[in-house]
């Protein structure tokens, strides 16, 4: 019979929450549409299909230095931490950066403005994988749980108690 195991601690609860909504966003933002285009006439629809060999070899390096600080305490915790805040900060530069570029050439494109183009802009595919793409990095940099509170000796009223345990009868 196996020994019983300690409860996770809530930064690592929290950590692997984070990291299984950010991987099921990241896997379902394929079958949403990536980039919607309107046209006088009709909407043109880009496939989240294409987002997928750009979104998911980062998602899944971010997943994997996620789970290593997920699963490491103390000090050896400490550089996975940081990798993984490295990697929240230019998920952030980078997603912002490239869908920006990419909604500021599609809007201005000479030959769509020919055929009539009303709008363009991103659409649910791209928005969910950014977001995937954020929540896993995420949830490896979480900080640490905050230390059990040492008790502590002192007298009240003649009394001596201790701090940090509750009151006994």
């Amino acid at each position: 019979m196996a020994a019983p195991r300690a409860p996770l601690s809530r930064r690592r609860r929290a950590g692997v929450a984070l990291l299984g909504a950010g991987l099921l966003a990241v896997l379902a933002a394929p079958t949403l549409p990536a980039w919607r285009t309107v046209y006088p006439d009709g909407v043109d629809l880009r496939p989240g299909g294409q987002l997928t060999w750009v979104v998911l070899p980062w998602a899944l390096v971010s997943g994997l230095v996620a789970v290593v600080s997920l699963v490491r305490a103390g000090p050896s915790r400490w550089p996975w931490r940081d990798a993984s805040r490295g990697l929240l900060v230019s998920t952030v530069l980078a997603g912002g950066v490239v869908t920006a570029a990419l909604w500021y050439f599609s809007a201005t494109d000479p030959y769509a403005e020919e055929d009539g183009m009303v709008s363009t802009g991103p659409g649910a595919a791209t928005l969910l994988a950014l977001l995937g793409c954020l929540l896993i990095p995420l949830a490896g940099s979480l900080p640490d749980d905050p230390p059990a509170p040492v008790p502590v000796d002192h007298e009240v009223d003649g009394t001596t108690r201790r701090s940090g345990l509750p009151p006994t009868s």
